[in-house]
C-alpha cells in the first residue's frame, strides 16, 4: 500500500480467491503462508492490519461482497437458499380414465427438490383456463390419483432445484454456494454473514477507510424461481404463474402471442426482484454502515451466460456504476453493456472501470503502458472516468522473490514488482489529468433512446420512461434535471399498450419522438394486450400515412417522426451536433464532450500510430478553445480557430497516439481569427501557435513561407530561410544495467540495436533498466530565442526516463519517443541519459534455459501454466537448487522456445531542430 500511493493509486478493492485465481485449475497444493483461512482469526488480524496501514496513508479500500470475484454467496448458503430454477417431469396420457400411478419426479441437485404443481395440460394450444391443477391430488411420494377427461392430455410435475451456480473462484477448502438473489431473506441472510463479522472486527473502519462493496460482473447464470415466486408474480403482474408454467416446458398456450407475452412478464418479474433483492437489500444495509455500493450491472464469463436482470435499470442503483474494459479490446467491445449511457439520466456522473483486464495470451509480464493507452483512451470517450486497474496482487515473499504473484492468468501485471513501477508514474499520471477533466461536470447527450443504445445518447427502459420522464418546454427532462431534444424508440413493432400510452401523452406535452416506419405490432410484450386497443394508440401516434419511407405527425403540441435517423432527426429540429468533422470523418479519432456549468471539455484522442490533422466544429459558444495536454500537463491557447453561428471550428494537430482535450473557459479576447494556412511544405512539418507579439508564429523543421488569411480579410506571411540540421548523437554509449534482481553490471554499445540480439546473455535476457550514457556538443548558432530543440529517441522497447546535465527531462513511455528539451539544453558539451526499462519477458524466459525447481501444470492453450505447489526452498527462504534461474512467478507463461521481445533503444538518437517565426 506505500507502493501504491507513491505510484499515484487512491485506493484499492480486496477479493480472496482460489490459489491459482481460476477454477481451470486446481488450486496449490500447499500453502505459503498456513494457518490463514477466510475470516478465521489470523485473517480478520491481517484485515485489521490492512485497514490501518489504508488509514495512515489515506488509502480508499473496498471489498467483494463474497468470496471469489462473482457473485454473492458463501458457505452459510445451504441448497435451499441457492439459486433455484424449474424442472419438470411428463407422461402423456389419453382419457377419458380413472389414473392410479407414480410421476417421475424432476432431475434435482445437490439432494434438493421440492415440488410447485401438478399439472393436466390438453394436447394442442390450449388455453390457461383449460389447464387443469391437480396438484393436491398427488402424495409426497409422487403417487397421484385422478380422474383424466376425455382426450389428449399430458401431465406435467413441476419443481424446483438448486442450479448448483457457486462464487467464482472461492478459495480452496470452501465449500459455497450461490445465494437465491431473488429472496429478500437470503439476500439478508447473505449480507448479515458478511457484514456482521465486519462490523465486529472492523467497525471503526467502515464507512471511512473500508468505504464500499463490490458487487462484481454476474457470472451465476439463470435463475427462474425462488419458494415465494407464485405470491411474487401474482402481486406484481395480477395473475396466476401456475397455469403458465407449461411455457417453460416448450408449450404454447392460448397463442403465440399470449405465451410471448407471459414470457415477458417471467422475464420482467425475475429482472425486478433481482434488482430490488439482490442489489437493493445490500444497498440498503451498506447505508446504514456509511458505506456504498459497487455494481458491475451486466453478465459476463462463459460464452452465453444468461443475463437475468436489465442492465438499464440496475446501473442507476448502484452507487458506484462500474463497466470493464480488457487490454487490446476492440473499440466497439469497450463498454459494450452501455454502462455508460445507461447512468447520465439520473444524474450519476461518475463510471468506474475494471479496466486493463487481460487474459494469459494478452498479459504475462510483457504489458506496458504503450500497449494499454489505446483501450485507455477509447474506454475516456466511452465515459469512462474512473480507473480501477486490474490487477495489484499482494505480494508476500521476500523481495528476492520476483516478479512473485499472480492472479492466476488473469489481469494486467500492475504492482510494485514490475519492472517498469517507477517509470510507469508517468502514465499514471496522464491517466489522473484526464480522469480529472473527465470527471468534471456531464456528459452531453441530446436524445435518449428506449431499451436500446444509439451512439451519442443516453439509454432508459421502459421501466424508467413510464416512472420517471416528463416534458417541460418541449424538452423531455430526467428527474436529476438533464433535458433532451428527443426520445428515440428504435423497436415500435414491440410495444405494450402503457408504453404506447406514455409515448402518446408526452408527445401531446410537446415532446419530439423518433421511431422507425410503423409496422403491424408483433411479439407483444403484454399479456392482456387488446390488439384493437394496440392498433388505434398506435394509429394516433404514427399516423396513418405508413406507406411513406419517413414522415411526421402531429400529436398534440408535440410530434411524431419515423424513418429518420437520429441525426437526421436533429437535424430538422435545428439541432447542431456535438462534433461534427469538417472533411472526411476519421474512424481512428474517438472522442467525448461534457459540461461544467458553462464550461465545455471536448476530449479527443488519435488512436493510430500516426501524426495527423483535423477540423472539427464544437458546439461551443462565446468562449476561446484552449488545448489541455493530459501527457505534459501544459495549456496553451488554441491558434487555429474561428467562431460560427453555431459554434467553434477548431484545427487539431495530432502526434501519433495523441491525446488532447479542448477546453473553453476563458472569454475571446480577439477579433480577427485565421481562416486558411497555406504552405509549400507538408502540414505536418510545422505547427502555427499563439504569439505574444504578433499574434501567430510558425514553428517548423523545414525552411519555407508560410501565409495566413483572416476573417478580417489580412494576409499574413512568416518566411524561414534556413534551419539548423539534425544531430546525429554517435559514437559509443555506456550503458549501466540494474536489474530488479541480481548484480548490477556495465556494457558499452557502439551501436544501438535490442538487447534480444546480443551476444552476451546477461545483456540478452535482461529485464529491468539500463542507463545509456553519451554527450553531445552543440554550437552557439544551434541554440537561441528563436529556436527549439527536440530529442528524438525512434524506436524503444519499452519506457525512457530522458536526464540531460543532470536534470531530469521526462518519461517517453509511447511513441513517438520525442521531447523538447529547449530548456534544459546549452551551447558547448550536454551529458545525455537515458534510462530505458523493459518488460520481465526476456529474463523468464531466459530462466527456463536451466534446470527447472518448480512443478508446473499443464499447459491449457495460450494462458501459460499454472503453479502445482510452493517450492520447499521458497517456503523455507532457502536458496534456489537451480542457481541460475533469476526470477519467480507464480505463472509461467513461457518456455526455452518463446521468442525474446526487443528491448533498449533500436534506432539512432537525434538531436531536431525547429525555428520560429513570427507572421507580419
Amino acid at each position: 500500500m506505500e507502493a501504491m500511493k507513491e505510484a499515484g493509486i487512491a485506493g484499492a478493492t480486496l477479493f480472496q480467491l482460489v490459489s491459482t485465481a481460476t477454477d481451470r485449475y486446481p488450486p496449490l497444493a500447499n500453502n505459503y503462508s498456513t494457518g490463514v483461512d477466510y475470516f478465521n482469526a489470523k485473517w480478520w488480524e491481517l484485515m485489521r492490519h490492512t485497514m490501518a496501514e489504508a488509514k495512515r496513508l489515506g488509502l480508499e479500500l473496498g471489498m467483494h461482497n463474497c468470496i471469489g470475484w462473482s457473485v454473492s454467496g458463501g458457505p452459510w448458503i445451504k441448497p435451499e437458499t441457492a439459486m433455484q430454477h424449474v424442472v419438470w417431469s411428463e407422461m402423456k396420457i389419453n382419457g377419458p380414465r380413472h389414473f392410479v400411478g407414480y410421476l417421475e419426479q424432476p432431475p434435482s441437485r445437490l439432494n434438493f427438490y421440492r415440488d410447485i404443481a401438478v399439472l393436466l395440460v390438453p394436447d394442442g394450444e390450449p388455453g390457461a383456463g383449460h389447464i387443469i391443477d391437480v396438484s393436491g391430488k398427488m402424495r409426497a411420494d409422487g403417487k397421484l390419483i385422478c380422474e383424466i377427461p376425455k382426450g389428449g392430455y399430458t401431465i406435467y410435475r413441476f419443481g424446483h432445484t438448486p442450479t448448483g451456480a457457486k462464487p467464482t473462484s472461492a478459495p480452496e477448502n470452501i465449500d459455497a454456494l450461490e445465494a437465491d438473489k431473488m429472496s429478500a431473506q437470503t439476500m439478508t441472510l447473505h449480507m448479515n454473514n458478511v457484514l456482521e463479522p465486519l462490523k465486529k472486527n472492523l467497525g471503526e473502519y467502515l464507512g471511512e477507510t473500508l468505504t464500499y462493496m463490490l458487487f462484481d460482473s454476474y457470472e451465476a447464470g439463470d435463475q427462474n424461481w425462488t419458494p415465494l415466486m407464485r405470491a411474487e408474480f401474482l402481486k406484481r403482474n395480477g395473475y396466476d404463474i401456475v397455469p403458465w408454467l407449461p411455457v417453460l416446458a416448450g408449450r404454447t398456450l392460448e397463442s403465440k402471442q399470449a405465451t410471448d407475452g407471459f414470457k415477458w412478464d417471467l422475464k420482467r418479474t425475475v429482472s425486478d426482484m433481482f434488482i430490488e433483492y439482490s442489489y437493493g437489500i445490500p444497498k440498503q444495509m451498506l447505508k446504514e454502515l456509511g458505506m456504498l455500493i459497487q455494481i458491475e450491472p451486466y453478465a459476463t464469463g462463459p460464452v452465453n451466460v444468461p443475463r437475468p436482470f436489465n442492465t438499464f435499470d440496475t446501473a442507476h442503483l448502484s452507487d458506484l456504476p462500474t463497466t470493464e474494459f480488457w487490454t487490446r479490446m476492440r473499440k466497439v467491445d469497450i463498454d459494450k453493456w452501455h454502462v455508460n449511457a445507461a447512468i447520465p439520466f439520473f444524474g450519476i456522473n461518475i463510471l468506474s472501470a475494471e479496466a486493463f483486464t487481460g487474459g494469459g495470451s494478452q498479459s504475462r509480464w510483457n504489458e506496458t503502458p504503450a500497449q494499454l493507452k489505446f483501450s485507455g483512451d477509447v474506454a475516456f470517450s466511452k465515459g469512462v472516468n474512473r480507473l480501477i486497474l486490474h490487477h495489484w496482487v499482494h505480494q508476500p515473499f521476500p523481495d528476492n522473490i520476483k516478479p512473485g504473484m499472480c492472479m492466476g492468468p488473469w489481469g494486467t501485471h500492475f504492482g510494485r514488482n514490475q519492472t517498469w513501477y517507477e517509470s510507469g508514474k508517468a502514465w499514471i499520471v496522464y491517466l489522473s489529468r484526464s480522469q480529472y477533466l473527465l470527471q468534471k461536470g456531464q456528459k452531453v447527450s441530446d436524445f435518449i433512446s428506449l431499451d436500446e443504445y444509439i451512439p451519442g445518447g443516453d439509454v432508459i427502459s421502459e421501466k424508467t420512461l413510464l416512472s420517471h420522464v416528463r416534458v417541460e418546454n418541449g424538452k423531455l427532462v430526467s428527474p436529476s434535471g438533464r433535458k433532451y431534444h428527443l426520445l428515440a424508440v428504435p423497436n415500435t413493432g414491440e410495444l405494450s399498450n402503457a408504453v404506447l400510452t406514455k409515448l402518446l401523452d408526452l408527445a401531446s406535452q410537446g415532446a419530439t419522438i423518433l421511431g422507425p416506419k410503423p409496422s403491424q405490432p408483433k411479439g407483444l410484450k403484454d399479456i392482456s394486450l387488446n390488439i384493437k386497443d394496440h392498433q388505434q394508440l398506435a394509429s394516433r401516434i404514427w399516423g396513418h400515412n405508413t406507406q411513406a419511407s419517413s414522415g411526421e405527425n402531429v400529436c398534440g403540441k408535440g410530434k411524431v417522426l419515423w424513418g429518420y435517423t437520429v441525426g437526421e432527426a436533429l437535424k430538422k429540429m435545428n439541432i447542431a451536433p456535438n462534433v461534427a468533422f469538417i472533411g472526411n470523418l476519421d474512424d481512428s479519432i474517438c472522442w467525448s464532450h461534457r459540461q461544467a456549468g458553462d464550461i465545455d471539455i471536448f476530449y479527443f484522442s488519435n488512436t493510430e500510430a500516426k501524426a495527423k490533422q483535423i477540423k472539427v466544429s464544437l458546439r461551443a459558444k462565446d468562449k476561446a478553445p484552449e488545448i489541455w495536454d493530459p501527457e505534459s500537463g501544459k495549456i496553451t491557447p488554441a491558434s487555429v480557430w474561428q467562431p460560427t453561428e453555431s459554434g467553434t471550428d477548431v484545427t487539431l494537430q495530432f502526434a501519433p497516439s495523441q491525446a488532447l482535450f479542448v477546453v473553453f473557459k476563458r472569454p475571446i479576447n480577439q477579433s480577427d481569427f485565421i481562416t486558411s494556412v497555406a504552405s509549400q511544405i507538408p502540414s505536418e512539418a510545422f505547427t502555427i501557435e499563439t504569439s505574444k507579439k504578433n499574434g501567430w508564429c510558425v514553428k517548423t523543421a523545414s525552411p519555407g513561407v508560410f501565409e495566413l488569411r483572416t476573417t478580417e480579410g489580412r494576409t499574413l506571411r512568416a518566411s524561414i530561410a534556413s534551419v539548423p540540421e539534425e544531430i546525429l548523437i554517435g559514437g559509443e554509449w555506456n550503458v549501466d544495467f540494474k536489474s530488479p534482481l541480481g548484480r548490477a553490471f556495465s556494457a558499452t554499445f557502439g551501436k544501438l540495436e535490442s538487447w534480444a540480439k546480443s551476444q552476451n546473455e546477461q545483456v540478452k535476457y535482461f529485464s529491468g533498466t539500463a542507463t545509456y550514457h553519451n554527450t553531445v556538443h552543440l554550437a552557439e548558432n544551434q541554440v537561441g530565442r528563436n529556436i527549439s530543440i527536440s530529442l528524438n529517441l525512434g524506436t524503444v522497447k519499452d519506457l525512457a526516463s530522458i536526464t540531460i546535465n543532470g536534470k531530469h527531462v521526462a518519461v517517453l513511455w509511447h511513441a513517438p519517443y520525442e521531447v523538447d528539451i529547449t530548456q534544459y539544453i546549452k551551447s558547448g558539451e550536454n551529458k545525455i541519459s537515458i534510462a530505458v526499462t523493459n518488460t520481465w519477458t526476456n529474463r523468464l524466459i531466459g530462466d527456463n534455459n536451466y534446470t527447472n525447481d518448480c512443478e508446473w501444470g499443464d499447459a491449457l492453450g495460450s494462458d501459460g501454466r499454472a503453479l502445482l505447489r510452493y517450492p520447499e526452498w521458497l517456503i523455507n527462504n532457502q536458496p534456489r537448487p537451480s542457481s541460475n534461474r533469476v526470477a519467480f512467478s507464480s505463472w509461467n507463461y513461457f518456455n526455452e522456445k518463446s521468442p525474446l521481445l526487443d528491448a533498449g533503444l533500436l534506432s539512432e538518437v537525434k538531436l531536431q531542430f525547429r525555428r520560429h517565426a513570427d507572421f507580419q
